[in-house]
């Protein structure tokens, strides 16, 4: 019976339908292959203007640029374009932005060159901080000031926290002021997140931050975000004294010793005494958010 019906189904196919399945067969054919007009219809990228061109090669690494211009040899004076090079300069190097009309005074031989030199220093930071900075001081990008290196320490995403830790703790403790009077924590009310992200920078076993120099942060943390929030009425030293009970408690739930959690009456009740005019309900929202999010220091 099965077969019987096969064979009528066949039959019922009209000449016309069935030439139009094979029309949609072969134009999908077409769509998935393109054609060869379609992929050698490109003209050569020095056939171009040279707006154009700059533009393409924009969107190149320095690698990518670099090995460009060797193996194709018509590209090469494109690949040196001062405009290519100062735009990756200022797009891993977010401190040029701020000093570009430093580093245009400078007679540099080409800002590929400026390039080779910030990457080059970001490499020795990488091995001994303080030589790192001396490179760039020598080199007349950085200045003496303290600002001025806290604003490349800051900007520059690409240096290892270990390293930056060291210089701001041990070597630069005037620069780590000026480090923490970047940060911007206004508005921000929820000083358990805040706190939080702010440690992310200096993570404790990654850093190995001892009493004093995680003592020294909570100092620098506490007076930037005071400023930053005087609507809150909280004192440099409430948001010392907070901060420290929001780090006890975070040891408290997370060590496995430790069979018996501190309540939110017991947080409540051992922070207010060192923390006068500050609610119940306030310190009850700190105690809530250590509870669910986690501790508020990294290590």
């Amino acid at each position: 019976m099965g077969a019987v019906l096969a064979i009528l189904t066949s039959q019922a196919l009209s000449p016309i339908e069935d030439g139009a399945v094979k029309d949609v067969k072969e134009t999908k054919k077409k769509v998935n292959k393109p054609t060869k007009r379609e992929t050698t219809n490109l003209p050569p990228l020095t056939l171009l203007p040279q707006e154009v061109a700059i533009q393409i090669l924009s969107n190149l690494t320095a690698t990518e640029l670099c090995l460009a211009g060797c193996v194709i040899s018509p590209w090469a004076d494109m690949t040196e374009d001062d405009i290519l090079w100062f735009n990756l300069v200022k797009s891993e190097w977010k401190y040029a932005k701020y000093v570009q009309d430093r580093i245009l005074e400078q007679s540099w031989q080409s800002f590929k060159k400026l390039y080779l030199v910030m990457d080059e220093a970001q490499l020795i930071f990488s091995v001994n901080p303080l030589k790192g900075i001396e490179y760039l001081q020598d080199h007349r990008i950085l200045s003496q000031d303290a600002s001025d290196i806290a604003l490349y320490l800051h900007t520059t995403e690409k240096l290892r926290k270990e390293e930056r830790c060291t210089y701001l703790l041990q070597h630069r403790p005037d620069v780590l002021e000026d480090y923490v009077k970047l940060e911007d924590y206004s508005n921000q009310s929820v000083l358990p997140n805040v706190l939080r992200n702010f440690l992310t920078k200096f993570p404790a076993k990654q850093c190995n931050l001892g009493k004093e120099q995680l003592g020294l942060l909570l100092i620098k943390f506490s007076l930037r975000y005071s400023e930053c929030n005087p609507q809150a009425g909280l004192s440099q030293d409430i948001v010392y004294n907070i901060c420290c009970s929001l780090m006890l408690l975070g040891y408290d739930f997370t060590h496995p010793l430790i069979k018996n959690k501190m309540s939110k009456r017991e947080f409540i009740r051992n922070t207010r005494e060192v923390t006068p005019g500050v609610s119940n309900d306030y310190l009850g929202h700190m105690y809530d958010n250590v509870y669910l999010i986690g501790p508020v220091i990294v290590r």
